[in-house]
């Protein structure tokens, strides 16, 4: 019991650490700007977080997390599937745009019509998320390589289709005809539209965690993940889980580019494809790849990227950038801390079979004749 209670008290304090560090090493490179790190955290904090009678800026950042925890489910199914797919910024654009095809192109009810567009999201996004699924079970090629190259195809793709066939009219950038208002998502707050993009975040993120936790399939996708020996040899199949990672991760980003577009945008810009689906991947990792990790996370860099935009760069003057710099900070001491609780655990042990090794001999040591 004790040493479970010391194993879990390691487990929680090395995230803690690690975010504390690399928020001092921002409160450094602030301080070295002539601003009060303090002042530089309230001010994150209530441009981000606060509501007040004229704007609420946490609105904002709820609607900013709906897509980046869709990305951030999405990468959270194909990490803990064995499937190792940084892809979700390619499914995400193309996600968004099938969703405004639909939402410009075909005529349907106002309440048939969002489900329609983000359907066809999710199909174009679980289709191009299955691509490097495919390649690595049949073809065993890195799935890596192919989603750094899956997703500069995707944003040139975006890119083309946007000024060409798609484009709604002459203009300095491209971008397609507006959706029908049938196909937008209702809003709560016009001002920060904040709506139920953000509720479908909220209940994609109890999905996830129920299909991984507590469904047969969900235990096959993380055993074929985290034990591919054991799974194999309790009769599990490893490239079914892949293939269905590939489906479910790409589906669920592919939705976040669709509720981008249907909540907030209303079309596709050149250029759409903006960091999202990457920023998700973030969240997953700093979430610890879980659902509810990856969803609490995605919340918070929501909030430090408005409150960066908002309240450092605006009101203090301050490099938007360097709240960016603090998560890329969290992520790698994040990274770290996976080797480092396992060589602290090895120490643990070591240390506790030479106690044992030392009472056993103890014993012989006492009646033994000098």
């Amino acid at each position: 019991m004790r040493e479970s209670v010391q194993r879990n008290a390691w487990r929680l304090a090395l995230p803690a650490i690690a975010v504390v560090f690399a928020l001092a090493i921002g409160g450094l490179l602030i301080s070295s700007l002539g601003v009060s790190p303090w002042e530089a955290a309230s001010t994150v904090i209530q441009a981000g977080f606060s509501c007040d009678s004229g704007y609420c800026n946490l609105g904002g950042t709820l609607s900013l997390a709906g897509p980046i925890i869709f990305c951030a489910l999405g990468a959270v199914v194909s990490l803990r599937s064995g499937l190792f797919s940084i892809g979700q910024e390619g499914q995400y654009a193309l996600g968004g745009l099938a969703a405004a095809v639909v939402g410009f192109a075909i005529p349907a009810p106002a309440g048939i019509h969002p489900v329609l567009c983000l359907a066809a999201a999710a199909i174009v996004g679980a289709l191009w998320g299955v691509i490097p699924a495919v390649l690595k079970v049949y073809l065993g090629v890195n799935e890596l390589i192919i989603t750094i190259v899956l997703n500069a195809m995707a944003g040139l793709l975006l890119d083309f289709l946007v000024n060409y066939p798609l484009r709604a009219e002459a203009s300095t950038v491209g971008y397609t005809p507006s959706i029908f208002p049938t196909a937008r998502l209702a809003l709560f707050d016009t001002s920060t539209k904040v709506g139920v993009g953000f509720v479908l975040a909220i209940i994609a993120c109890i999905a996830v965690w129920f299909y991984m936790s507590r469904t047969t399939r969900g235990y096959e996708q993380r055993m074929s993940g985290e034990a591919t020996l054991f799974a194999r040899y309790a009769g599990m199949s490893a490239s079914a889980s892949v293939l269905r990672a590939g489906l479910i991760g790409g589906a669920l980003a592919g939705i976040g580019g669709g509720i981008q577009v249907l909540g907030a945008n209303y079309r596709v810009v050149e250029g759409f494809s903006d960091g999202t689906g990457f920023t998700g991947l973030t969240a997953a990792i700093l979430g610890g790849t879980t659902a509810i990790g990856a969803g609490i996370v995605g919340i918070l860099y929501a909030g430090v990227t408005v409150g960066a935009v908002n309240g450092l760069q605006i009101m203090l003057g301050v490099p938007r950038e360097i709240g960016s710099t603090v998560l890329a900070l969290m992520i790698v001491l994040v990274a770290v801390q996976a080797p480092l609780l396992t060589r602290i655990e090895r120490a643990r042990e070591r240390r506790r079979a030479n106690r044992v090794m030392a009472a056993a001999e103890s014993p012989g040591r006492i009646g033994a004749p000098a």
